[in-house]
């Protein structure tokens, strides 16, 4: 990304990465992944490729970029002011969250991505990093005699198979069998 989104934007950038965001989702809704040209989004948008490329490299770093904007509605950022053996559970709550508020557009999503394609291998390589860096915050590493990175990774998957299971592989859960399913699957962790 072009853009440092850690610096305040101005009304002006943040009008056009919206208007990139809501092109890239609006046409995800209607056509894969591998069939949205980086001229479809900006005519979508309505801008010219140049500002595309004054704040994206490609298509891929839009998003990537559309994945952290989504992201940042789940609220994260509060994690580590939890009480640290919640973490695990407020963290699943929050993406579960997303998933559930963003759930008509994932349906429509899923009509035209597959979920072993690329968008939603993009899609599970961003929630495991950003689960990942979570879940580094969630282990306590005085009851471990494993690497801290290790466990967090093994959280991260955990977490993320279960999110797969219930919001893009179809299996309906409610969200106390969402918890049940990541504790049990922690089992052997916790």
């Amino acid at each position: 990304m072009k853009k440092d989104l850690n610096a305040k934007l101005t009304r002006g950038t943040q009008r056009t990465l919206d208007a990139f965001f809501d092109a890239m989702t609006a046409l995800l809704t209607e056509k894969p992944f591998t069939g949205i040209s980086v001229n479809a989004l900006c005519e979508r948008a309505g801008y010219p490729r140049a500002t595309f490329y004054n704040y994206f490299e490609d298509r891929d770093d839009l998003l990537d970029y559309c994945w952290m904007a989504l992201s940042r509605q789940a609220n994260l950022s509060d994690l580590s002011s939890s009480d640290p053996e919640h973490r695990v559970d407020t963290a699943l709550d929050a993406m579960a969250g997303l998933l559930e508020s963003n759930a008509d557009m994932l349906r429509a999503v899923l009509e035209h991505n597959p979920p072993e394609g690329p968008l939603f291998s993009s899609l599970h390589m961003f929630i495991e990093r950003k689960a990942h860096e979570i879940m580094r915050t969630c282990v306590d590493r005085d009851r471990f005699d494993l690497p801290a990175d290790l466990i967090a990774d093994h959280y991260a998957n955990t977490v993320m198979l279960v999110l797969d299971w219930a919001y893009l592989r179809g299996h309906t859960l409610t969200r106390e069998q969402l918890h049940d399913y990541t504790h049990t699957l922690l089992g052997g962790v916790e």
